[in-house]
C-alpha cells in the first residue's frame, strides 16, 4: 500500500509485516533489525536494488515498507532498518519488520523518455488518455461515477476529472478544496505543512467520488511519541479521505473523513490516531457503506456523511453504543455512562493479527496493511492484509460477550477476526511453516503481502500478492489453487472481475504488465497494444457497467528514477472490447 517518503517507506519492496499494538503504555521501545526470511522474492537479474534517496524521514514504524505507488525504481525486497514502534493507544509492539515485496520494476522499454512521452495510439477496443488530454503525470487510481464522470487519483497533481463529452481533464488541488488533513484542537496545519497526494478513488452517485490520500511520513507513529517529544498534528492528522461532490459550475464541495477514534469511544482504548493512508475504497451501495483499506487496518464510513461529530444513521449509532463504568480507587462502581463508537462518520479499525511471542498481550501481535476488500452478498467483508486475511463479520457476527450480536456491531465483528479463539477466521493464504496456536519465528514466516482481492459470484475469492502471485480460495476459507508463481509473474498489484463475462483482470507491479484470465489457469496478455505502458505499475483496475456496455478502467502509474523524478508519465486505459 507514494510520496518519496512513501517511496522509501515503501522503499525497495514493501515490508509486508507490521508489528502492531493496540494498547498499553505510551513509551516507545526500539526494535532490532532483522534479515529477510526464507522465501523472500529473488532480485530481478541486473537490477539496481539501492532504495532511492528520500527526504530524511524514517519509515513509519508498525509497518515495514508497504508497497509504494511512487516507489518505481528497479529493485527487490530488502529488510530495511526498522525504527521504534508505536501502539494504537500506548506501548509499541516488540516486533521487528522484515520481509518485503518487490519494487515497481524495470524501466519501460526505451528507458527514460521524459514527462512528455505520448501514450500509445488508440487501438481496437482500447482508448488511452495521457498528457495530450491533460491527464496527471502519474495515475494511481481510476474510476467513474454513475453520471459517467471519469475521475483519476493523480498523486501530487491532485484529483483529475474528465466529464462526458469533454476532451481535457481538469485537475483539482488544495486550492479547489481538497482536504487531506483534519484540524487538531480547532486548528488547521500551516499552509507549508499541508501535503497532497491523491492515491485512491471510487465513484458513487452522479457527481460523487470518494478520495483517499496518503498521509505524511511517520503519520502512524507521530501521535505516540515518548513523553516530552513534540507530536506534530500536521503529521498525525494528515491523509485520510474526502467525500467530493461536483457542483454545477464545476467547483467541488468537500466533506472530510477524519479516520480516528476519540477518547472513550472504543471500549478499552483511549484516543487513537493510527489510520492515515487510504490504499483502496469500496462502496457498498446496497447497505450504504464505505470501506477504507488503510495502512493499519480496515475502517467503515458513511457514504453520505455531511460533517460533524456524529454518524447520521441512528441504527448504526444504536448498534455501537457501549456503557462505560466509573470506579473509585477501591474499585467500587460510582457511575455509568453510555458512549458511542460511531463518530465523525467512521468506525475504526480491524486487522487480523497473529501472536509473535509467548506474551499474549496485544503488544506482541503482528498485522499488516489492508489492500484487499470485497463485500459478500450477506454484507460481511473479506479483507486481505500483509499477514492474514479474514472475513469481517459485520452483518453476521455472533451473540457473545460484547453487545447483542446485531448487524453493524463493529466491536463484536472485530473480535471475531482478532481474538485468539477465532483462529479459523485468520486465513494464511501463502502458509507459514507453522500455524496457530504455534508462534512462528522469523524464518518460519512467509508473509502473504496481499495486494488485492476479488469475490466471484459463486463465492470463491481470488487473492493477489505483491510477491507470491495469485491464489484461489473457497467461500469457507480454504485455498485450493495457486497460479503465476514464477519469478517474472508473481509481482501482482491489482485485480478486477470483469462484469461482462466473469474473467479476471490482473495488473502487475512490474514484469508482466496487464493480463486477463478467461478460464482458470489460462492467461492472455494485453501488452501488445500497450507499448511503453506495459512496463509501468498498474495500481488500480475498475469496471463500470455490465454486459456489452461495460468498460474496464486501468491505471498505469509512472516510472521514477532513483532521485524520484518522473521519467515516464502514466496514463489511463479504457477497454471496451469483449
Amino acid at each position: 500500500m507514494r510520496w518519496l517518503g512513501r517511496s522509501r517507506w515503501w522503499a525497495g519492496l514493501l515490508g509486508a509485516a507490521l508489528w502492531t499494538a493496540c494498547g498499553g503504555s505510551s513509551k516507545p521501545e526500539p526494535r532490532p533489525a532483522v534479515e529477510d526470511p526464507p522465501g523472500t522474492p529473488a532480485e530481478p537479474s541486473g537490477e539496481d536494488t539501492t532504495p532511492p534517496p528520500d527526504d530524511g524521514e524514517d519509515p513509519p514504524p508498525d509497518e515495514e515498507d508497504p508497497p509504494s505507488h511512487e516507489d518505481t525504481d528497479a529493485g527487490t525486497p530488502d529488510s530495511g532498518t526498522p525504527d521504534s514502534g508505536t501502539p494504537d493507544s500506548g506501548t509499541p509492539d516488540s516486533g521487528t519488520p522484515d520481509s518485503g515485496t518487490p519494487d515497481a520494476g524495470t524501466p519501460p522499454d526505451g528507458g527514460p523518455v521524459g514527462t512528455g512521452e505520448p501514450v500509445p495510439p488508440n487501438a481496437k477496443d482500447w482508448r488511452f488518455l495521457g498528457a495530450a488530454e491533460g491527464a496527471p503525470r502519474e495515475v494511481l487510481g481510476v474510476t467513474e461515477d454513475e453520471g459517467g464522470n471519469l475521475w483519476v487519483a493523480g498523486g501530487e497533481d491532485g484529483l483529475c476529472l474528465l466529464r462526458p463529452g469533454e476532451d481535457k481533464f481538469r485537475c483539482y488541488t488544495l486550492a479547489d478544496g481538497l482536504h487531506p488533513w483534519a484540524a487538531w484542537k480547532g486548528k488547521d496545519p500551516a499552509p507549508e505543512k499541508r501535503y497532497l497526494k491523491v492515491i485512491a478513488v471510487t465513484g458513487g452517485p452522479s457527481g460523487t467520488v470518494w478520495v483517499g490520500y496518503q498521509g505524511q511520513p511517520n503519520c502512524e507513529s507521530e501521535f505516540y511519541k515518548a513523553p516530552g517529544e513534540f507530536e506534530d498534528p500536521a503529521v498525525f492528522k494528515s491523509g485520510d479521505a474526502d467525500r467530493v461532490l461536483l457542483q454545477s459550475d464545476g467547483s467541488l464541495r468537500v466533506v472530510h473523513y477524519d479516520i480516528h477514534s476519540v477518547e472513550h469511544t472504543v471500549p478499552g482504548y483511549g484516543h487513537r490516531e493510527k489510520l492515515c493512508t487510504v490504499n483502496r475504497i469500496v462502496w457498498d451501495k446496497q447497505r450504504n457503506s464505505l470501506w477504507f483499506a488503510s495502512n493499519h487496518g480496515l475502517a467503515w464510513a458513511e457514504p453520505n456523511y455531511q460533517g460533524g461529530t456524529e454518524c447520521q444513521d441512528p441504527a448504526i449509532r444504536a448498534a455501537n453504543e457501549w456503557v462505560y463504568i466509573y470506579k473509585d480507587s477501591a474499585g467500587n462502581e460510582t457511575g455509568r455512562e453510555t458512549r458511542q463508537r460511531c463518530k465523525f462518520g467512521v468506525m475504526e479499525h480491524v486487522h487480523p493479527a497473529i501472536q509473535m511471542s509467548d506474551d499474549a498481550s496485544e503488544d506482541h501481535r503482528l498485522a499488516g496493511d489492508v489492500w484487499g476488500v470485497a463485500v459478500r452478498p450477506d454484507g460481511d467483508v473479506w479483507m486481505g492484509t500483509h499477514i492474514r486475511s479474514s472475513r469481517f463479520k459485520i452483518m453476521t457476527n455472533e451473540v457473545g460477550h460484547v453487545g447483542t450480536g446485531a448487524p453493524w456491531n463493529f466491536e463484536m465483528a472485530r473480535k471475531q477476526s482478532e481474538e485468539k479463539k477465532y483462529k479459523a477466521n485468520r486465513i494464511d493464504i501463502w502458509p507459514d511453516a507453522v500455524a496457530e496456536p504455534q508462534v512462528p519465528t522469523k524464518e518460519q514466516r512467509k508473509d502473504d503481502l496481499v495486494s488485492d482481492l476479488v469475490l466471484m459470484p459463486d463465492g470463491t475469492v481470488w487473492f493477489s500478492s505483491f510477491a507470491w502471485g495469485l491464489a484461489k480460495m473457497t467461500d469457507a476459507g480454504v485455498v485450493t489453487a495457486y497460479y503465476l508463481a514464477g519469478d517474472s509473474d508473481r509481482f501482482i498489484s491489482s485485480l478486477e472481475r470483469d462484469t461482462r463475462d466473469g474473467s479476471l483482470w490482473i495488473g502487475h507491479r512490474w514484469g508482466r504488465g496487464l493480463m486477463r484470465m478467461h478460464k482458470e489457469g489460462e492467461f492472455v496478455s494485453h501488452n501488445s497494444v500497450l507499448g511503453n505502458l506495459a512496463g509501468l505499475p498498474i495500481w488500480d483496475i475498475q469496471t463500470v457497467g455490465s454486459g456489452d456496455s461495460r468498460k474496464v478502467l486501468v491505471a498505469f502509474s509512472a516510472y521514477r528514477d532513483a532521485s524520484g523524478n518522473i521519467v515516464h508519465r502514466g496514463a489511463v486505459g479504457i477497454y471496451t472490447g469483449k
